[in-house]
C-alpha cells in the first residue's frame, strides 16, 4: 500500500504547534523559576529584617550603657560637691582643724627617704569639709627661707573629708630626700638634696593659718 503524502499545509500546520509547544514549556519553566526565586527572596527580607531589628537593638543598649557610664563618670566627678550640697556643712577653718606633723625617724642619708605622720585633727564644735589629700594639708619641706619640697607640687585629687568633733585623719607622706622644680617631675628625675638640716610642716592649702608645728629633719 503506497503512504499517503502529507501536503504542505499540514506540514506547516504541525509545525506551528511544536513551536508553540516549545514556547509555552518555555515559558512554564520560566514562571516556575521566578517563583521560585521570589519565595526565597522574601524569606531572606524577612531575615535580613529580623537581623537589622536586632542590630538596632543592640546599638540602642549600647548607646544606653555608654549614657549610663558616662553619667556615672560625671556624678563620680561631682562627689565632693555633693557631699556639701548634702550634708550643707561649710569648709573647716582655723578654729576647726588642727594639724599635726612627726616624724618617727627623722634624718636619713642623701638619697634616702623619710616617712611622715600627717594627722588633720576636728577641734571645733561643728561639723565642716576639708581636703584631706596630699594637695589639700601640705608637707612642705624648707632650708631657711628656701622651699625645698612640696607635696602638691603635681596635681593631686581631692579627698573630701566631712569631719565633725573629735574626728581625726592620719596619713603618711614621705619624702625622698629631694628638691621640687617649677613643673611636675617624678621623683626619680628630682634632683636631689645636700646633706644638712631642713624643717618640715603641714599647712592647710584652704587656710594658710592652719599650720602644724615644725619638724626639724637631717639629711646625712
Amino acid at each position: 500500500m503506497a503512504k499517503r503524502r502529507m501536503s504542505e499545509k499540514k506540514r506547516r500546520m504541525y509545525r506551528r504547534r511544536r513551536i508553540a509547544a516549545a514556547l509555552l514549556a518555555v515559558l512554564f519553566l520560566l514562571v516556575c523559576a521566578g517563583l521560585v526565586w521570589g519565595v526565597g527572596a522574601g524569606i531572606r527580607a524577612l531575615r535580613g529584617g529580623d537581623g537589622g531589628q536586632g542590630a538596632s537593638t543592640s546599638a540602642q543598649q549600647s548607646a544606653k550603657t555608654k549614657s549610663k557610664d558616662k553619667d556615672k563618670q560625671g556624678k563620680d566627678q561631682k562627689k565632693d560637691a555633693g557631699k556639701k550640697r548634702s550634708s550643707g556643712a561649710p569648709d573647716c577653718n582655723k578654729g576647726d582643724l588642727a594639724l599635726e606633723l612627726a616624724a618617727p625617724d627623722p634624718s636619713t642619708d642623701v638619697g634616702g627617704s623619710i616617712d611622715f605622720t600627717a594627722t588633720i585633727r576636728h577641734k571645733g564644735t561643728g561639723s565642716c569639709l576639708v581636703d584631706g589629700s596630699d594637695g589639700g594639708r601640705v608637707l612642705v619641706i624648707t632650708s631657711g627661707q628656701d622651699t625645698v619640697w612640696r607635696s602638691d607640687a603635681c596635681p593631686v585629687g581631692a579627698r573630701t573629708l566631712l569631719m565633725a568633733t573629735g574626728d581625726k585623719d592620719v596619713q603618711t607622706i614621705t619624702w625622698h630626700a629631694d628638691r621640687s622644680q617649677e613643673s611636675c617631675q617624678p621623683d626619680e628625675k628630682l634632683p636631689l638634696v645636700d646633706a644638712g638640716s631642713y624643717k618640715a610642716k603641714l599647712v592647710l592649702k584652704a587656710d594658710s593659718n592652719v599650720v602644724s608645728q615644725p619638724v626639724p629633719v637631717m639629711i646625712q
